[in-house]
């Protein structure tokens, strides 16, 4: 039985799929979310089972693993990145020794942390590895969470034991509440039959030759769930990717190969700020064979046939 923090949010309801996908047993936890997409709906309190959970209270979280004799966690939660700075911090901090003492005191056979991309900000590489360097700056709220997340992650797993291993990625698709960058606001757009311009955080196009390395939702969540269930890892970090940067240009043209008449208008160029290499997906290929199965053409179709079937998100 493995249980999910943050289970009801965009990655963990997929991730939950996932789960089931490989014959796991799965509980999701939800505190502020309430919702259950149709895709989990047939497993509901057979294979699948929710647990209203506040990562913050240990005895919470504690409380449901022993309730499902849970034998592995991943913890999805995290605070909001619009809090205070010491608010974020300290419930990142917090919620991840809850999760992992719970995981310690259960004995359970693996924790999988959510990472996230944005902890290479500042790493000038052409490919980023999960062995380079990070730079001790942190840009934005979700650099410094995620590090700090890495580091006390590393720290417990080498003192009390327990396997830790921390999963780093980007991903876009079906459910992600927050449209905050150019394939959820693309996508959204196109299907609203709404300028490009309506979804935009400042009213700045994005330019055409920047980018990513961004995977559709669902093979993101299959990697996390073959991490968590494993017989073995060699390594600690993970990259979860597509190995390929892909640019403003090329999402928008196949958005339009889906939605011809959509009005999705770009900057040409680049422009003057940090630009992203792609991810080495190397090592999770070579330990698990793992390798996204969606090609972009693929993922637009399915996100914009999702959202015209009348979901929201």
């Amino acid at each position: 039985m493995i249980m999910i923090t943050g289970g009801m949010g965009f990655i963990g309801l997929h991730a939950a799929r996932a789960l089931l996908d490989l014959g796991e047993d799965v509980i999701i936890t939800r505190y502020r979310e309430d919702r259950l997409p149709s895709f989990l709906v047939p497993y509901l309190n057979k294979r699948l089972f929710i647990e209203t959970v506040d990562v913050l209270q240990a005895e919470s979280l504690l409380g449901a693993g022993k309730k499902h004799a849970v034998t592995g966690l991943m913890h999805l939660a995290s605070p909001r990145m619009n809090v205070p700075p010491a608010e974020g911090t300290q419930q990142t901090v917090q919620s991840l020794l809850h999760v992992l003492e719970c995981g310690s005191r259960l004995e359970v056979r693996r924790v999988v942390l959510a990472s996230s991309i944005a902890v290479y900000a500042g790493v000038e590489m052409p490919l980023w590895r999960e062995d380079d360097a990070l730079p001790v700056q942190a840009p934005y709220p979700m650099t410094a969470y995620k590090k700090v997340a890495e580091t006390i992650g590393d720290f417990y797993s080498r003192q009390a034991g327990l396997e830790v291993v921390s999963a780093r990625f980007s991903a876009f698709g079906p459910l992600a509440r927050g449209l905050y960058f150019l394939p959820a606001q693309a996508v959204h757009a196109a299907v609203n039959g709404l300028p490009l311009s309506s979804y935009l955080r400042g009213g700045l196009l994005p330019y055409e030759e920047e980018g990513m390395d961004v995977a559709y939702v669902t093979d993101t969540a299959e990697a996390l769930a073959r991490l968590q269930t494993a017989p073995s890892l060699a390594h600690s970090v993970y990259n979860i990717g597509t190995g390929q940067v892909t640019t403003h240009k090329q999402m928008v043209e196949a958005i339009l190969r889906v939605v011809p008449d959509a009005r999705l208008e770009l900057r040409p160029g680049k422009g003057d700020g940090p630009q992203y290499p792609a991810m080495d997906i190397s090592r999770i290929y070579k330990e698990l064979g793992w390798q996204p199965r969606y090609s972009l053409d693929l993922a637009i179709a399915e996100y914009a046939a999702w959202l015209r079937d009348g979901n929201p998100f």
